[in-house]
């Protein structure tokens, strides 16, 4: 086949000038997945096998200023026709525009806590088997918009975050109304493995319905009852304290969430997820956590209740990037005055097998 003219000079200057070798180098492309088996007493015993998420994880450096990364995870949805669905779950690209400050623009973790600003959703990374509870009713765990970061500034480590971004109502495509998001964070390593941080996010909305960036929280997963239409104001107050050293590792993330209606008024709730693990030896480490989460009465953003969570694991690091958890759990939850029909069943108890690995 003959090549249109001039064709040939057209593909040597594409090269010469985008120098895909070199851009290829600087191109990572990862994957990261898990393998689980649960045992599970609910209403009756039940065992099964499960494929967990699985990630494919991007990283690229446009040039000496500009990075992008990018997170695609295709996972469970009971309402796929094939029981899985693909998500962005981030796609930015930093621009270090001076030293250790940078500008991020685009899909983001929410930097409110440790854990959302730290691990992704590969659970190679994870100290335990699943999220904090948390992270199911009041994290909202991504922001779609704008943030200014600094990190490692001075002799503590010092660090902060500002972002700006659409609603937790808003969807990966367009925000609902005018109203946005912002959140302000800082944090500090005074040690090595360490670091301490304070967060703050709030939103005013119009009226609840589910989206994309409320993250597996609130009306996203767990608020099955009819959404409350009319203005209603969400603040998150979170405290984390980590440090995950060559023997000990411990990690506190407790979090203060406010909601705010005209027609039930100010509904205070809170959750605190307490980790402590021992290293044992370059791969082996015993852990417990305690969970526990509370939802106010005249909460309209969650259903109220009063759950916690006591599990007690190990964790075996057969190499960087292939892990094997064993995690027993018991979980309990109060619905004083609500519907236990409208939270998700959890199982009473649970033991877990977990394989994950990055590739």
């Amino acid at each position: 086949m003959q090549l249109p003219k001039y064709s040939a000079l057209v593909c040597m200057i594409l090269i010469h000038l985008f120098k895909p070798g070199d851009l290829f180098s600087q191109t990572a492309i990862n994957g990261f997945g898990h393998f689980e088996f649960h045992l599970e007493q609910t209403e009756q015993l039940n065992a099964n096998f499960a494929i967990g998420e699985h990630d494919l994880f991007v990283t690229s450096r446009l040039n000496d200023k500009i990075q992008f990364l990018g997170e695609y995870v295709v996972r469970f949805n009971r309402n796929s026709p094939t029981n899985f669905l693909p998500s962005i779950e981030r796609s930015l690209l930093n621009i270090n525009y001076s030293g250790k400050h940078n500008i991020i623009i685009g899909k983001i973790h929410t930097p409110v806590n440790y854990w959302n600003d730290t691990y992704h959703h590969g659970r190679i990374f994870f100290p335990t088997i699943e999220r904090p509870l948390a992270f199911s009713y009041i994290v909202p765990i991504h922001t779609l918009g704008l943030q200014m970061q600094g990190q490692n500034i001075g002799k503590y480590n010092f660090g902060y975050d500002v972002v700006v971004g659409n609603g937790i109502n808003s969807t990966d495509f367009a925000n609902s109304g005018t109203h946005m998001s912002a959140t302000i964070a800082l944090h500090f390593k005074p040690f090595e493995n360490s670091r301490f941080s304070v967060s703050h996010f709030l939103e005013n909305t119009d009226r609840l319905q589910p989206g994309a960036h409320s993250g597996h929280a609130g009306v996203y997963a767990h608020y099955t009852g009819e959404l409350y239409d009319g203005p209603m104001s969400i603040q998150l107050t979170s405290f984390s304290a980590a440090f995950f050293g060559q023997k000990f590792e411990l990690l506190n993330e407790f979090g203060f969430h406010r909601t705010q209606t005209d027609s039930l008024g100010v509904a205070n709730n809170f959750s605190n997820f307490s980790y402590v693990g021992y290293r044992i030896n370059d791969v082996s480490i015993p852990y417990a956590c305690f969970d526990f989460i509370h939802i106010a009465d005249n909460d309209l953003y969650v259903h109220p209740l009063d759950m916690y969570k006591v599990a007690v694991g190990y964790r075996h690091e057969i190499s960087y990037l292939l892990s094997v958890k064993a995690q027993f759990e018991h979980t309990a939850a109060f619905y004083e005055h609500a519907n236990p029909a409208n939270h998700a069943q959890m199982p009473q108890f649970a033991f877990r097998i977990q394989f994950a690995y990055g590739i």
